[in-house]
Formats: structure tokens, sequence, C-alpha cells
């Protein structure tokens, strides 16, 4: 089983405009979702109103394999994943700031990262994670991406919008500082001598 690569995938989700499908899926299942229960703020379980936002997705996600033969939607036991270009699986998830999801530590749960274990009777797939992240009140999303962990290390993200694939923010390399003579920087005072000093005050 391989680990995810960031490259390959990216180039999966720009294939048939998969990018911005996925993301307006996304938000319209969660306006959606949002609509329909306005009273959630009233809810003690917030995993309950996660759980029918989950649903909506899957919904949602499902039709985009209508008109894309390598979208496919996999239901396996009590859940549902997608397999796009018979290579990469992914599963939806509600994630924190960090990117964390929170799971029932069952036995799929704990091996979904780890990529030396092949899942769900597929062999060689690329496992990532189609997560959402929401405000600090949530009533909104703010970030929909794709998210690739192993071993529960944080290894890459994919953010998408609705026009597609964001760009990354580009980094300039730190430029290094040209080397200075340490004398230049500063010039010591130069010591008088006791004769030097009588001649100042006359």
């Amino acid at each position: 089983m391989p680990l995810p690569l960031k490259e390959f995938v990216h180039q999966v989700l720009l294939e048939n405009g998969r990018a911005p499908l996925i993301y307006q899926a996304l938000i319209r299942a969660w306006r959606t979702t949002a609509d329909k229960y306005p009273e959630r703020a009233r809810w003690r379980r917030k995993s309950t109103f996660r759980g029918l936002v989950w649903e909506e997705v899957v919904r949602e996600l499902a039709e985009i394999g209508i008109s894309d033969a390598d979208f496919q939607i996999v239901e396996h036991r009590d859940t549902a994943s997608f397999i796009m270009e018979d290579a990469v699986l992914f599963r939806v998830k509600h994630a924190d700031l960090t990117l964390s999801t929170t799971n029932y530590p069952t036995s799929e749960a704990s091996s979904f990262d780890k990529h030396e274990v092949d899942l769900y009777g597929y062999i060689g797939l690329q496992r990532v994670e189609l997560c959402y992240v929401l405000n600090e009140f949530e009533t909104d999303v703010i970030w929909v991406g794709i998210s690739a962990r192993a071993n529960g290390k944080h290894l890459w993200k994919i953010e998408l919008s609705d026009s597609g694939i964001m760009a990354e923010p580009e980094t300039l390399p730190l430029e290094s500082a040209p080397e200075t003579d340490p004398a230049s920087l500063a010039k010591l005072k130069p010591i008088e001598t006791e004769p030097q000093k009588e001649e100042k005050k006359k």
C-alpha cells in the first residue's frame, strides 16, 4: 500500500473538473443540512449534526459519479468512501484547525492512515480524507480540502475552492546576508595616553 502522493492526488482532482465539483457538493450539503436544522445549537451532542452533514455530503458526492465514470461510491459496513481513477480512495470527515479528525476507535479508523495495510478489499489505493473545518461557533465552513496522514502524522493538504484547487502561498527562501567584516560595523575609540589628554586640555 503506497503512501499518498500529493502531486498524484492533485492531478486526479484536476481530471474532469473534480476539485470544484467536490467543493461545491460539500458546501451545498452543509447549507442544506444547516437550513433543515436551525435548532441544532440546542443539541447536546455535536456529533448528531455532523452525522446528518455526512449523510448529505455523501448523497451530493454520489451525484458526481453519474457523469464521471471514474468517480465511484463504495459502501462498506456502515459507512461509505469514494474512489477516483481506481487509484485514490477518500472518506469524508469533519476536522479541527489542525486537520485532525475525531474517530471512534474502531480497527478501521485506526488503520486508515496505516498505509502498509490495505482496507475494504482494495489493494494499492492511496487513502486520503476529504475534510471540512468549521468556524469556532460551528455556523459556517471555513476550509475544505484533501488531507493526507500516515500513522497519525500529518503529511500534506490540498485546499479546494469553488474554482478548483487553491494555490499555496509561495514562500521565498531567506536571503543570506552578505558577510561583513566586524571591524566595519563599529569602530572603537582609540585609547588616549596621558600626554594626549593633557594636550587636549590646553
